[in-house]
């Protein structure tokens, strides 16, 4: 009797072809693509259809793990739900502990270079989404703590505070228009000083926000060479305690988790989306929220969230706690309103390796680079 319910259901599915079959499964939520996929051959082409195309592909979650023997690259490919090792070449630019320190590129630009490396006399900028090859460009003239980098239209901008605090042109923002470094206005003291800032960049701006209280936000316009109104961000949770800044479907949201102190541990009960207008900084409304159970299943005893972990691509986010590997959750923002979420397992052995540095990262991947993550 299962073989035959089994061999009417496929009769049923094989009823719609053509451009109605791609008509339901373009409607399908990206997430749901892989159990869509196995319901019968004709779906699984239409799936892949439309799983590669630029309108419906999730980003992949990268994670990029160096210590003083080198690096290697994980993928995440969130349709097939699969982890890939990425091979990086021993003899790429930047493999070792002795070269600049690698961390990720703010950035606008779907599917190019996310990954930068910068010490006082190297400035790189990753050639794939994986740190296997690198582009040299002529460093920044003044070296800076912690700095933000990113990658704004086509120009790079370099914001931070430097130890020479008594030479004005070392507290400017310096921005490479291609041709030469260009000083612009320093960044907001609140900024400057803040002990972590989140970034986010557009065509047009970057977007900086203090990832505790006071919630200090602001944006710079490379091509004007100036920053706008400094304000407080003033969200609508009173237990806000850490927040951090993306686009999702071209809008600037904040990621804030609230939540409250247990002993010396802070433990989340609350992460939320929220839409912020791009001039004032003002919060505007809801966009999403976590299902309670994955909030706290952020943290586990002994734990703590300190920051909260996001990135952004498209209409989807990761939401993870960079301290505590033990699962990452994708958060999909539907036309219609309303979040879909998944639970995404850790790699095989990255808590095997706790003396890794981890720098995150989640990309739109070509086919080429898809090759690379899969061979």
């Amino acid at each position: 009797m299962e073989s035959h319910g089994e061999e009417k259901e496929e009769a049923e599915a094989r009823g719609l072809h053509g451009d109605i079959l791609d008509a339901v499964v373009s409607r399908i939520s990206a997430l749901d693509l892989l159990a869509a996929s196995s319901v019968s051959r004709e779906w699984h082409t239409a799936v892949l259809s439309t799983r590669f195309s630029t309108r419906r592909r999730p980003p992949c979650l990268i994670l990029r793990l160096q210590s003083r023997r080198g690096a290697s690259t994980l993928a995440f490919e969130p349709v097939s739900r699969r982890w890939f090792t990425v091979p990086i070449p021993l003899g790429s630019t930047f493999h070792g502990l002795d070269d600049p320190p690698v961390s990720a590129l703010a950035s606008s630009h779907a599917g190019g270079a996310r990954l930068y490396a910068l010490s006082g006399s190297k400035l790189a900028l990753a050639a794939d989404p994986f740190g296997a090859s690198w582009s040299e460009l002529v460093p920044p003239r003044y070296w800076r703590t912690d700095p933000v980098v990113a990658l704004v239209g086509h120009r790079i901008v370099v914001a931070g505070r430097t130890n020479e605090l008594e030479d004005e042109d070392a507290r400017s923002v310096e921005v490479w228009d291609g041709c030469r470094w260009e000083p612009c206005e320093p960044m907001p003291e609140a900024l400057m000083w803040s002990p972590a800032v989140s970034a986010a960049a557009s065509q047009r701006r970057l977007y900086m926000l203090e990832k505790r209280e006071p919630f200090t936000a602001s944006w710079f316009d490379p091509e004007a060479k100036r920053w706008g109104p400094t304000t407080r961000v003033r969200l609508p949770d009173p237990s806000a305690c850490h927040a951090a800044i993306g686009f999702l479907n071209g809008r600037l949201v904040l990621a804030v988790a609230g939540g409250s102190a247990a002993g010396l541990v802070w433990r989340p009960e609350s992460v939320t989306l929220w839409a912020v207008d791009e001039e004032t900084l003002e919060v505007a409304e809801e966009v999403g929220r976590m299902p309670r159970e994955m909030v706290l299943r952020l943290v586990e005893d002994g734990w703590g969230l300190e920051p909260i972990g996001v990135l952004s691509e498209g209409g989807f986010a990761y939401v993870y706690n960079p301290s505590y590997m033990k699962e990452f959750f994708l958060c999909e923002v539907q036309k219609g309103g309303g979040c879909r979420w998944e639970t995404i397992a850790p790699p095989p052995g990255v808590e095997e390796r706790p003396m890794h540095r981890v720098v995150f990262g989640c990309c739109e991947l070509g086919m080429d680079d898809r090759k690379m993550a899969t061979n």
